[in-house]
């Protein structure tokens, strides 16, 4: 069996990069039989990150799939063209696009094209500001789905709510299931610990929350800050908070880094708050088992891998009640209503006072995701693959 990949995605920071590099990563490496090849752009530095050996064709395009197909930009015809056609040439069993977002018709071969949330359906605004820009997106959509052999995405909230905004039976979307990095299961090294400190400006008694994902608008991050400075307004020795994400701009998504800074200035914590922008994985982790909690206020998420991952790091983990967060966490985790700020504040003092009830959360956290593996993941997309293969 010859499959082909759509490569662009494996530099992605968001959880579709993740997933690429994790799924089809372990995917390659258990499935020596196979012939994976991936279909890349020449300049593209996701390159780096494919698996060791990997097999690849390489396309000259004018601009990179990765920053040309995401929310606020369309990729050029000429470029689509090209790309469609080397894989075209390649004579592929199958064609796996990891993820929509840089999907492109016409490479002949059956697709299966991974949908990770409806969050471009129920909260597209956010996505992509321009209205054309939403308009390109529900239509690359509505042909990516109308064209696959096969769909699938990476949790049950995800499939019924695609289900539902799609009108797409479920058993045409099978979950692939997400997982934490190994890095996170592994306790850091102590050179980790120092560089992750360094990085975010933390003094190495420093207490501190941590947020980690995009800074984006549906991310609902000024929840998070409004929580925290009543937090920091009653408590006199509040942790710090810790935010993670890219400040610089994502290719996928409208950036809120400036309404983010804003929010803080305006509730006069800035001398309270780091930001140390991305964070490399290894760092992460450090930084994850050494926080009094990680918090996410998202309003929307198609699995929510930061969760699991803090959980997977021994991390006491606060969550909007989102489908999402109540499948990978349960019970084990602290929740609130998305936008509900004194719940948020509240659950912060608790975790920052009591270190019985920080521990004993933690560890239903840890508990509640030690099933988690990419393994699965990898298994349930050859499943996949095999059968789409076999339409060829």
């Amino acid at each position: 069996m010859r499959v082909g990949i759509d490569g662009a995605s494996f530099g992605n920071r968001r959880g579709f990069g993740r997933f690429a590099r994790n799924a089809v990563g372990r995917l390659i490496e258990l499935d020596a039989d196979t012939d994976y090849t991936f279909v890349v752009d020449h300049d593209d530095p996701a390159r780096e990150l494919f698996p060791r050996d990997a097999r690849e064709v390489v396309v000259e395009l004018s601009a990179s799939p990765a920053t040309a197909a995401g929310g606020r930009s369309n990729r050029r015809a000429r470029d689509i063209a090209r790309i469609a056609r080397a894989a075209r040439a390649e004579r592929f069993d199958a064609f796996l696009f990891p993820s929509l977002h840089t999907w492109f018709p016409a490479c002949r071969a059956p697709t299966v094209v991974g949908l990770h949330d409806a969050i471009t359906d129920e909260h597209a605004s956010l996505v992509a500001a321009r209205r054309r820009d939403r308009i390109y997106l529900a239509a690359k959509q509505r042909l990516a789905v109308r064209g696959a052999a096969q769909l699938f995405t990476v949790s049950t909230a995800s499939q019924e709510a695609l289900s539902r905004r799609l009108e797409i039976p479920p058993d045409r979307l099978p979950v692939v299931p997400e997982a934490p990095d190994p890095v996170f299961r592994d306790p850091p090294a102590a050179e980790t610990v120092r560089r992750a400190r360094e990085r975010a400006d933390l003094a190495d008694g420093d207490r501190f929350f941590v947020y980690v994902g995009g800074i984006s608008p549906h991310k609902n991050l000024e929840t998070l800050i409004d929580a925290y400075a009543v937090m920091c307004a009653r408590v006199a020795d509040a942790p710090l908070l810790v935010v993670v994400g890219a400040l610089d701009g994502d290719e996928a998504y409208v950036s809120s880094a400036e309404a983010v800074r804003s929010r803080i200035r305006e509730r006069s914590i800035s001398e309270r708050v780091r930001l140390p922008g991305f964070v490399p994985d290894d760092e992460l982790a450090a930084l994850y088992a050494a926080s009094v909690a990680a918090a996410n206020p998202s309003l929307a998420e198609g699995f929510g891998l930061p969760a699991v991952e803090a959980a997977a790091a021994g991390t006491a983990v606060v969550l909007s009640d989102l489908p999402a967060h109540r499948e990978s966490l349960g019970a084990a985790a602290l929740f609130f209503e998305p936008t509900d700020v004194d719940t948020l504040a509240a659950h912060l003092e608790l975790l920052a006072a009591d270190t019985v009830a920080r521990d004993e959360i933690a560890r239903r956290c840890t508990a509640a995701i030690e099933g988690m593996s990419w393994d699965a993941a990898a298994e349930a997309l050859r499943g996949l693959l095999v059968r789409t293969a076999a339409l060829a």
